[in-house]
């Protein structure tokens, strides 16, 4: 208790995070990002008949349900020098892809996927459940084969796509992600194979 009239004890201040002993700041690294809501998934065109080769296709916004969730992964934090390089490969082939897709080229298009993607996209209960797609439903489309997923589902909604950012899911495997109307979606993940890029299943 202090004296009676006397000043009352000042508290001692607070230490300054800019003291000395406060830790230096670690280099620059890319951090991960968070990973988008859903995957984008390729929309089914709103003709029945299939597109001709090098016809221009309208985009359009993803509204099916993603085939699976790429959510059960955690990004991984990467340097800047690694995330620039690889952004510069995936840029690449996606602008491949854009013309292999825009030609209606379904052999050249199966050389960019993994053998997982060709197995599980050519399943009978896949193709089944994605052509219960109200769209296709709508147009009475339904998909057979990998090529008719390629021609009715590929070539309408990945013929124009755009790298805007990539979320790393190990140092082989990214998702590539365009924004689309404010909203991040991912175009494909993308596996490093033998030093090239291919679709690989989320």
């Amino acid at each position: 208790m202090s004296c009676a009239g006397g000043p009352a004890p000042k508290p001692a201040p607070a230490p300054s995070n800019n003291e000395a002993g406060a830790p230096a700041a670690g280099p620059a690294e890319v951090p991960p990002k968070e990973p988008p809501s859903a995957a984008a998934p390729e929309t089914p065109p709103a003709v029945a008949s299939a597109p001709s080769a090098g016809e221009a296709q309208p985009q359009k916004p993803a509204t099916e349900k993603p085939q699976s969730s790429a959510s059960s992964r955690q990004p991984i934090t990467v340097s800047q020098e690694v995330y620039s390089k690889t952004f510069d490969e995936v840029e690449k082939v996606i602008k491949e892809l854009n013309t292999i897709i825009s030609n209606g080229n379904f052999g050249a298009w199966t050389s960019y996927l993994t053998r997982q993607y060709v197995d599980e996209m050519s399943r009978p209960a896949t193709l089944e459940a994605l052509s219960q797609s109200p769209i296709l439903k709508r147009n009475n489309i339904v998909l057979n084969s990998l090529e008719d997923y390629f021609r009715f589902v590929v070539v309408p909604s990945r013929s124009n796509a755009r790298l805007d950012d990539l979320v790393f899911l190990d140092k082989n495997t990214v998702e590539a992600i365009m924004i689309v109307r404010s909203q991040r979606v991912i175009l494909y993940q993308l596996e490093k194979r033998d030093g090239k890029w291919k679709i690989g299943l989320f």
